[in-house]
């Protein structure tokens, strides 16, 4: 061979195209061995270690060829190519935006915009998209990909419109007509999405996803026989795949087969011991054949795998809300009652729990009803396993316990309430928590750390303790200690005295409602709202942007659970703005409150009791304030761009506390974020909460 570089190269770049990579690669080492230099060389090796997954070994490559030369886009694009699939996604995005700055092509943009969407950032990946098709119009992946990310935007609209644009450039590309097929279903139109599935299968006649998506299609467009056709033909393929059954037997059951669909899913219960799914839809099938006993008999075989450990205990009663949530939705209270009646019949005896718990949502049923008797009724019967369903007020008990609340109850506990420093707020909300001392050493340097990260300059957080120690004024001073951006504030007071340890653990979760509206008065300016043990994972300012004076209250809300009693509104995040009706709401839920704290009478769940309850007796009264809904997106709450986690049974695992510490300090010492969605994951993933 000859000693020309160029000639080298160019019979290794000849195998390289045509796909003869271990030809290639041994004429790429010899010459950047022979030419260190030689930054062509360098970054075509460098491809063609990332196209065999070697990328620590292609980004030093690429990165040396950078080094000799800054100025070639590729080298910059490639480079970003080997950072994506290391997960190094901020990186990947300055180089491609380098390759972008040097030579703009429809290409990079399409790059970039795939790592940012990735990244979490759709927003900007939906205008680098857009700068691609401007360069290249017919560019079908673009559309694809940009009528997803408008999509995840909730801008179905706009992603339709990529869709068919595509589809005039492309007519037979099953991936396009999958796609529209897809956003058409989303979208509420079964027929059309059934004829671009059918489309999709006709281009690509394996396409399993496009088959499995026109068999439920076909049952949302209320052509049950036709899906069966569908999904018997994939089960028949696969006769053993959980995610192709389950499909089938869902079918069979809103076909009306319901023995049928029995026999699937107890195949499914074989294949899939640890899957609740399939006993959920057996006691769904059989409660809609008009079988309530049977149904009931399922929930009983639930709760005892519960009791043994193969599910969650509780899962029985998650199936039986979620089972009567479905047909108070379809205006069927006789339905739920006569399932009830069955459920509670089957659990007497078997499971007192349990059965307390199915009493519970009979006499929410009630309520529902407005049979405040046979509700007060069903409430007394559970009450030695539900304690809080002593709280949970019918008919007018609320307003009555509100108004006959003693003045001295109101002065006594407003002169336990000690203001120790207030902090003038800046132009967003205030920041508010609330624990005990213990919490406030445990979670505080975390809560504090992460909103460091994210929150604004000038950012004002005030932190509530309850039965402060000793050492607690030095422990604020070291949590206020080096912030940037944070600003604490704190105040304090004992809990009152006899309380039980659990009453006492309880006035602990509603003290930041308790408070709310004396810290309203004092601040004047929207509130956050939170649980301590949880992070803050965007500028709190992205929470109260939404609200409205139409709707200037943000929580988590679902009047259309039949559990809603007391676990209808999601205590842990709210938004407000200080507006009259809100604080009006907040007063009479703090009377509520201090009425139980006046007995000595506190149950776990009076928090989200008292919430619901406020909230009831504000719109009976016709002055509940607009209320803006807080989404859940897997572990995530979202309200606005706002972003937050609780965490739950993580902080029970062996050595939580030490990995808190360890990302506290990582936290601490670490630059400033650089892309918001990458320190949320690094974050959720260090807790243990992602996903």
């Amino acid at each position: 061979m000859s000693d020309d570089p160029l000639t080298r190269l160019r019979a290794a770049v000849a195998h390289h195209q045509a796909g003869r990579l271990t030809e290639a690669e041994p004429l790429y080492a010899d010459l950047v061995a022979d030419i260190p230099g030689f930054a062509d060389a360098l970054h075509l090796y460098g491809v063609l270690c990332a196209q065999t997954g070697r990328n620590a070994r292609a980004l030093e490559l690429i990165g040396n060829a950078i080094a000799r030369n800054g100025n070639a886009a590729a080298y910059h694009a490639n480079f970003a190519r080997a950072l994506r699939a290391e997960g190094r996604l901020p990186e990947a995005a300055d180089s491609l935006r380098r390759a972008i700055a040097l030579q703009p092509a429809a290409d990079a943009f399409f790059s970039l915009g795939n790592v940012l969407k990735q990244a979490g950032q759709t927003a900007e990946a939906t205008e680098r998209y857009r700068d691609a098709l401007a360069l290249k119009p017919d560019f079908v992946d673009a559309r694809i990909n940009a009528a997803a990310a408008l999509d995840a935007l909730d801008r179905r609209n706009e992603a339709l419109a990529h869709l068919r644009l595509a589809l005039a450039t492309a007519p037979a590309n099953p991936t396009v007509l999958y796609n529209l097929a897809r956003t058409e279903q989303a979208f509420g139109a079964p027929d059309r999405a059934v004829a671009g599935y059918r489309r999709a299968l006709r281009a690509d006649p394996g396409f399993e996803g496009a088959a499995a998506n026109l068999g439920a299609a076909l049952l949302d467009a209320h052509r049950p026989a036709a899906a069966l056709t569908v999904l018997r033909r994939l089960v028949a393929a696969a006769p053993d795949r959980p995610d192709r059954l389950l499909p089938l037997a869902t079918a069979l059951a809103d076909a009306g087969a319901t023995d049928a669909a029995l026999a699937a899913f107890r195949r499914l219960m074989a294949l899939t011991p640890q899957d609740p799914t399939p006993w959920q839809r057996s006691a769904e099938a059989l409660e809609a054949a008009g079988r309530p006993g049977e149904a009931a008999a399922i929930l009983v075989e639930v709760g005892r795998l519960g009791r043994c450990g193969r599910f969650h205990w509780k899962t029985a009663y998650y199936h039986l809300v979620r089972l009567c949530n479905t047909r108070l939705a379809e205006g069927r209270p006789d339905r739920v009652a006569a399932l009830l009646s069955a459920v509670i019949a089957a659990w007497r005896g078997v499971d007192g729990e349990l059965q307390a718990w199915a009493l519970f949502l009979q006499g929410s049923l009630a309520v529902l009803r407005d049979d405040g008797d046979r509700a007060r009724d069903a409430f007394a019967a559970a009450r030695p396993y539900l304690p809080f369903l002593v709280h949970v007020p019918v008919g007018d008990a609320f307003a009555r316990r509100v108004e006959a609340l003693p003045a001295a109850a109101v002065a006594e506990s407003e002169a336990a309430f000690v203001a120790e420093s207030i902090v003038q707020p800046g132009s967003g909300p205030v920041v508010i928590a609330a624990c005990d001392a213990g919490y406030l050493r445990r979670f505080a340097p975390l809560y504090l750390s992460a909103l460091e990260r994210f929150a604004a300059a000038g950012q004002v957080v005030h932190l509530h303790v309850v039965d402060p120690a000793p050492d607690t004024p030095a422990v604020m001073a070291a949590l206020a200690a080096g912030r940037h951006r944070c600003r604490p504030g704190w105040s304090h007071e004992a809990a009152p005295a006899g309380l039980s340890a659990e009453a006492r653990t309880t006035y602990y979760t509603f003290a930041r409602f308790l408070r709310l509206g004396e810290l309203a008065a004092r601040y004047r300016t929207p509130l956050l709202v939170t649980d301590i043990d949880a992070c803050i994972l965007s500028d709190p300012a992205a929470f109260t942007a939404p609200l409205t004076e139409d709707r200037p209250l943000a929580l988590q809300h679902f009047p259309g659970n039949l559990a809603r009693l007391y676990d209808g509104i999601g205590g842990g995040l709210v938004a407000l703005r200080p507006e009259p009706p809100v604080l009006a709401l907040f007063d009479r839920i703090r009377r509520f409150l201090l009425s139980w704290t006046a007995e000595r009478t506190l149950s776990y769940f009076l928090d989200q009791v008292a919430l619901v309850a406020g909230l009831d007796d504000a719109t009976r009264r016709g002055v509940a304030p607009g209320i803006l809904p807080v989404r859940a997106e897997g572990r995530l709450f979202l309200c606005g761009e706002g972003r937050f986690v609780q965490i739950l049974d993580e902080k029970n695992r062996p050595g939580f506390d030490g990995t808190v510490r360890r990302l506290v300090d990582d936290l601490v010492t670490a630059g400033p974020p650089v892309e918001p969605h990458a320190e949320r994951e690094r974050i959720l993933r260090a807790l243990g909460t992602a996903g």
